[in-house]
């Protein structure tokens, strides 16, 4: 099962975070500091942990119900669910019922699992009881007509007590139906296939030194968080739970090395910063020179450095680097398991910006295929400008608490501050190494170009060639001065709208030898008409459809003034300007349901205009 939303209320800072959806790879919680991050990440992990790892898995009402509104809510705490999870049943899921329950008896393929502060797991699971007679008169082959008008399994069981003379068939099925509940067995049927949420944070950062009785023979729930990552990676060089011994030495130092080179093999395929490490293992049998609960062997992780020949103790990396590997050890005793749903709270707050990236690709590549991923973050360089569609935002507003959500308008600058910078750095990536920059004039130009051009490949037509970067420029004025500063070391084309002036001085670089005129591109080539935008492309009718669906007009066509430029048209109603950005936004977050509806001439435009743009390529 994959989990679709979440929704925590009652909880910390956290009055009602309203519902939130959660991507089927991964999802980044962005926000400012005490915004409530953490708090949604260990609400979700209490309601079905993997292992305690020294976090807390229970709700307690005294530590975690919102104290301002403990009193007046003292007799509804008990029964108060501060996490509520919606999960969408996989074909396997609905065919694990079914076996019990009969075909179709699952009425929906949505649940809902939530957890109360009494700490009791509650289950909703839509039921077709109708479905569920339907077999069971079939199973025991007795006539539907003794569950005539029966849509339920209690008037099945009270129309057959009822009977005078049951026959021995009837008797069997009213045993059977005596004790049936079809929600607690599906329920049964689907508790063990639900994700267990793995947590990892700072505090689960892997000792360099530690006693492996100790892990062995200790109760996992008294363990701290980096003890938990410690017993992870005993498991994986498999010696968890047999005796180590200096005669045993050789066999458990084997399974050692043969950990820590999977270990570093793992890890230095993702770590950028410096591939020339490795881990090393190391046991020490001395005892401490005091009694106390650490007996030996102590494990001892050391990183060789070969260029400098040296083995420098674990605990004396970077931060940086002891959080990845300490990660990657973590995750090692659940790799082959079941669907994990693993929460990340902070991940790589210590890594060098490329090393985040790495982490990014790590999610993306060793993660996401398998397990669902949550993570909170404040870093720029943990966003990917080409995945907004994971970002929600987390703010903790006057009066209200927590809000999750991915209402971005009307979101603090303080907070989105992460999405724009990663924007920024993404823009200065593209002038400092991509060779073929597209200048567009602004965002929404961006939004419909990449739209489209998505699109029509999918059509197995023409969209724009990957080799281009798009640059938003800020502004038509802002388009001459981009060419004129990085024209000459990278190739740039220009896709830009043509009004009633302020175009001159790019037709001016072509004049002058700057730039060759076939890459200055006015969308006036592709309409055929003196004056337009990129929002010209479209129908007038679908974009005043973009429009409407963003909020920004209500009229129809006919209610807008002449003209050929229909964003003029739409501010000439209004006797104001608008936001461009708003419809292409829209389109960009519908365009599942809103790309049906666009017509045959405006994807000949699209990729009359894509055609246009890749051959400007060098």
């Amino acid at each position: 099962m994959i989990l679709k939303s979440v929704q925590i209320q009652k909880f910390k800072s956290a009055n009602n975070t309203g519902e939130f959806e959660v991507q089927p790879d991964a999802t980044a919680l962005v926000g400012k500091n005490e915004s409530g991050k953490t708090a949604v990440l260990e609400a979700v992990y209490r309601a079905n942990p993997a292992a305690s790892g020294g976090h807390t898995t229970e709700f307690d009402e005294l530590r975690d119900y919102p104290r301002r509104r403990r009193n007046a809510d003292r007799e509804r705490i008990p029964d108060t669910e501060p996490v509520a999870l919606h999960f969408e049943l996989d074909d396997a899921d609905v065919s694990a019922v079914e076996k019990q329950l009969g075909k179709g008896a699952l009425d929906s393929r949505t649940i809902v699992v939530s957890k109360n502060y009494q700490n009791k797991q509650l289950w909703g699971i839509r039921i077709d009881e109708a479905k569920v007679v339907k077999k069971l008169l079939a199973d025991h082959s007795v006539d539907r007509k003794f569950a005539a008008g029966c849509s339920t399994v209690r008037a099945l069981r009270e129309k057959l007590e009822a009977l005078e003379e049951p026959g021995e068939a009837v008797v069997k099925l009213i045993e059977t139906v005596a004790g049936l509940d079809p929600q607690a067995t599906a329920r049964t049927v689907l508790v063990p296939r639900l994700p267990k949420f793995l947590y990892f944070d700072e505090y689960s950062t892997l000792p360099g030194r530690f006693s492996i009785p100790y892990l062995q023979g200790a109760d996992e729930g008294a363990l701290d968080p980096g003890e938990r990552t410690a017993l992870a990676l005993l498991r994986l060089a498999g010696v968890d739970s047999e005796e180590f011994t200096e005669e045993a030495y050789e066999a458990r130092k084997a399974a050692l090395e043969a950990a820590a080179n999977q270990i570093t093999d793992e890890v230095f395929s993702y770590w950028s910063q410096n591939a020339d490490l490795a881990v090393e293992f190391d046991l020490d049998f001395k005892a401490p020179a005091e009694p106390n609960p650490w007996a030996p062997p102590f494990l001892h992780v050391r990183i060789r450095n070969p260029r400098h020949r040296v083995t420098l103790e674990f605990d004396n990396r970077s931060r940086g680097f002891v959080w990845f590997f300490s990660f990657v050890a973590a995750f090692s005793e659940y790799r082959h398991k079941e669907r994990l749903i693993i929460l990340l709270d902070e991940p790589g707050l210590s890594l060098h910006a490329a090393a985040q990236d790495d982490l990014l690709r790590y999610i993306d590549e060793k993660l996401a295929p398998q397990h669902q991923v949550i993570y909170t973050t404040h870093s720029p360089f943990m966003i990917q400008p080409g995945k907004f569609e994971r970002v929600r935002a987390v703010e903790d507003k006057d009066e209200v608490g927590t809000i999750v959500s991915t209402d971005f308008l009307n979101t603090s600058r303080e907070t989105l501050f992460p999405l724009q910078a990663a924007l920024g750095v993404e823009v200065g990536q593209t002038l400092a190494g991509a060779s073929d920059n597209l200048v567009v004039e602004g965002p929404a130009d961006v939004l419909y170009l990449d739209v489209m051009s998505a699109h029509l490949k999918r059509l197995g037509r023409m969209g724009l060639d990957r080799r281009w970067r798009l640059v938003p420029a800020g502004g038509l004025d802002k388009i001459p001065a981009f060419i004129s500063l990085f024209g000459a070391d990278l190739n740039v084309a220009a896709v830009f709208d043509v009004g009633t002036g302020g175009q001159q001085r790019i037709t001016q670089m072509a004049e002058r030898g700057i730039v060759p005129s076939d890459k200055l591109i006015p969308i006036t080539a592709i309409t055929g008409t003196k004056q337009a935008d990129t929002e010209d492309l479209f129908a007038p009718e679908f974009y005043l459809d973009l429009a409407r669906g963003a909020g920004v007009v209500s009229a129809n066509v006919a209610d807008l003034p002449a003209g050929s430029r229909i964003v003029k048209r739409i501010e000439q109603y209004l006797t104001e300007e608008f936001s461009h950005y708003e419809p292409a936004f829209h389109l960009l977050r519908n365009q599942v349901e809103l790309l049906e509806k666009i017509d045959g001439e405006t994807l000949n435009r699209f990729e009359a205009l894509f055609v246009r743009i890749n051959s400007a390529l060098s």
